[in-house]
């Protein structure tokens, strides 16, 4: 509904008419924007407007009053509690916290409301003082203007105040509507003069934004509603010393927080990054700082820019709460977007607006993969994106169709970060990362880290022999995934890497897993800081060997807890009341656990992405933890099958499928402080498949 639905007359007054039922309420209702300049404001006025101030609201409309200087003491409080919590996220939270129905809000809490729609940028004050020929005059005025969705306008203007006093006086306005030929030409001159007004254009009103109105000090408090004598500014506060605590200054731009000292690859990373025109990628091992350098590249890029809008991309919900704690270190005001779109668009939309208007230089914006790909997120931000950095964490996950489908275009500067761009099986989206991205701008190896940033690691591959059915199956499998396999470095089709994950499952499930745990655990396990990676067949059987026969302080870590809840299990894991965790994929990609001392896989795809990030969160730094341990139970085929070698007609796939295996123990063996020793217990195994030379 817009304006134009109304047949407002010409003339209300307040003997005949309730002027606020009868015209403010609708008109605030339809309208986006609400322009007035008055002689006198008061809350009082929000809470008879509430229904109609809500639905203002509710059209993410704003409002901007220019007004006197005079002002109630606690109007004045409420005015510069909300200027404050426009740059104090805490603060902000607070006065919101109940004020979810604005409506009710408004009627009961109507101080409180007023700075919390100041606060979200729904009002907008500034205070005019005449000068000049008008000196010592008051700014006494009656005029505004209400503008619809569609661009159409009424302005009105009389002597209503907006004041709760306004309504008991004999008031009257006149009404003027844009569509109507004879009244146009007043309306525009109406807009004009707010606008003139506004920009502190008018040679004999001088206007202030709040915090320079305290500044200069041009307020009058009055009390009652009636006008008192400029008070003694020595005595009076900006807020009562019981809210002391809410004064607040604008937060300092971007920064390296003080109590991190950053490694030189960083540097030379974020130098290798802005050289090459803000594009590219930080393939930077897990456990090397790969976000705290991201967001110094994005502090750099602020620096230089003055003006920037900053969006991190994440594959997962617990990553976007990192990446905010972190982003809160260094200056950031992140919004994060992880849940339903009430608890992040408005201010979101806030923000936007602001930094449209030039009133801010910085929004940052911290979001799911997912909400980025659909929803009302893109939309919001479409104008904004030529002014956007775009970071993707963990950057594979972004060569998905639909994920590549949503990246913009028309972000100028772009940052993805993984310990592994590469995607398996995939070239075309490894191919489209690049090209979106750029190329690989710095490298930092697990090599490089290992010793110095992350920690040492004994390496322990076992192989451990599927049973007859369970390795039938997997000739049944592989033997199907051979008819689309033509060459080594060609991708798999879709249904190939169904196949390919199909039997991936059966190594991962196997029972002999499971046996070689109950028969072995003693022998290798301390049990403290130890993590368990299972497939998810075994998963509630892995659970109860440990935690009902072994009797292990165990506590499962999966996609079912909440945030909340894994907070919790970690501290109990870090503080060993908990001696294990059992996962399965949860802990690949962002989950910090440093603790870990050692490590069971018994569970491990065909993608390398995978077993790297594992290894990554065992490899992580801790006080007193001099190194790490990883076995690695590799299913493998039986021996009486090895025994027969190409005599069986499914040597040579089932030997491809080993090599696989093969060559992925070798390169994690490579690193380890036992690489002579750790390819033992595979050696005969590989030479009786011919593989050592693969």
């Amino acid at each position: 509904m817009d304006l134009k639905f109304f047949e407002f007359p010409p003339i209300l007054n307040t003997s005949d008419a309730d002027i606020i039922a009868d015209f403010f309420v609708p008109a605030l209702g339809a309208s986006v924007r609400y322009d007035r300049g008055v002689g006198f404001f008061s809350a009082g006025w929000l809470r008879v407007t509430a229904e109609g101030m809500a639905a203002f609201a509710r059209n993410s409309g704003q409002a901007r009053w220019v007004t006197s200087p005079i002002l109630s003491e606690e109007d004045w409080q409420a005015l510069q509690l909300g200027e404050a919590a426009r740059y104090d996220e805490v603060l902000r939270r607070a006065l919101e916290r109940n004020l979810d129905d604005l409506e009710q809000a408004l009627e009961q809490e109507t101080l409180s409301a007023l700075a919390w729609l100041v606060a979200d940028d729904i009002l907008d004050f500034k205070l005019a003082l005449p000068r000049n020929k008008l000196e010592r005059g008051d700014f006494h005025d009656k005029f505004g203007i209400f503008t619809d969705a569609e661009g159409n306008q009424v302005s009105f203007n009389g002597s209503y105040n907006d004041s709760i006093q306004g309504t008991r006086n004999y008031e009257s306005i006149k009404i003027f509507c844009s569509w109507q030929p004879s009244f146009a030409d007043l309306v525009r001159a109406d807009a004009e003069r707010f606008e003139k007004l506004w920009n502190n254009f008018d040679p004999n009103v001088q206007v202030f934004d709040l915090p320079e109105a305290a500044r200069e000090r041009v307020v009058r408090l009055r009390k009652h509603d009636r006008p008192y004598p400029e008070p003694d500014w020595e005595k009076m506060r900006l807020l009562p010393e019981a809210r002391a605590s809410y004064i607040v200054h604008r937060p300092p731009y971007p920064h390296v927080p003080p109590h991190i000292a950053l490694r030189d690859y960083q540097v030379q990373a974020v130098d290798e990054w802005l050289a090459a025109d803000c594009r590219g990628l930080f393939e930077m091992a897990t456990g090397t700082g790969k976000t705290i350098t991201a967001l110094v590249a994005a502090s750099r890029l602020f620096d230089e820019q003055k003006r920037l809008v900053l969006v991190v991309t994440c594959p997962f919900k617990h990553l976007v709460r990192q990446w905010a704690g972190e982003a809160q270190q260094f200056g950031f005001r992140p919004v994060q977007i992880a849940e339903s779109r009430t608890k992040w668009e408005p201010e979101v939309t806030r923000q936007l607006r602001v930094f449209r208007r030039g009133r801010s230089k910085l929004v940052t914006i911290i979001t799911t993969n997912a909400s980025l790909q659909r929803g009302l997120l893109p939309e919001i931000l479409e104008e904004f994106w030529p002014e956007t950095l775009l970071i993707a964490d963990e950057v594979h996950n972004v060569g998905a169709p639909k994920m590549l489908a949503a990246l913009p275009v028309q972000a100028p500067w772009r940052l993805g970060l993984s310990a592994t761009p590469i995607r398996h099986y995939d070239e075309y989206g490894t191919e489209a990362i690049l090209d979106y991205f750029g190329e690989v701008v710095f490298e930092f190896s697990l090599a490089d880290a290992i010793g110095t940033y992350l920690t040492p690691y004994y390496y322990y591959p076992l192989p451990v022999e599927m049973t007859e059915d369970e390795f039938a199956e997997f000739c049944v499998l592989t033997r199907k995934l051979q008819r689309y396999i033509r060459g080594p470095d060609e991708p798999l089709p879709e249904a190939a890497q169904k196949l390919a994950i199909k039997r991936a499952r059966v190594m991962n499930n196997s029972t002999s897993k499971l046996e070689w745990l109950r028969n072995n655990i003693e022998e290798y396990a301390g049990f403290q800081h130890t993590l368990f990676y299972v497939g998810d067949k075994l998963f509630n059987q892995v659970k109860e060997l440990l935690g009902v026969e072994k009797r292990v302080r165990i506590h499962e870590f999966t996609q079912h807890q909440n945030n909340r809840e894994r907070e919790q299990i970690l501290e109990r894991f870090s503080e060993s009341d908990l001696q294990a965790l059992v996962a399965m994929k949860c802990l690949d990609e962002g989950v910090d656990v440093p603790p870990t001392r050692t490590a069971y896989f018994l569970a491990s795809s065909g993608n390398p992405r995978e077993f790297v990030q594992r290894r990554g969160r065992v490899l992580r730094l801790w006080e007193g933890k001099r190194y790490a341990t990883i076995y690695d139970l590799i299913s493998i085929p039986p021996f009486d099958f090895i025994e027969l070698g190409n005599q069986s007609p499914d040597y040579a796939a089932v030997r491809a499928a080993v090599r696989r295996e093969y060559r992925r123990v070798k390169e994690f063996a490579e690193l380890a402080e036992n690489h002579y020793q750790a390819l033992d217990e595979m050696f005969d195994i590989a030479d009786r498949l011919d593989l050592l030379d693969t």
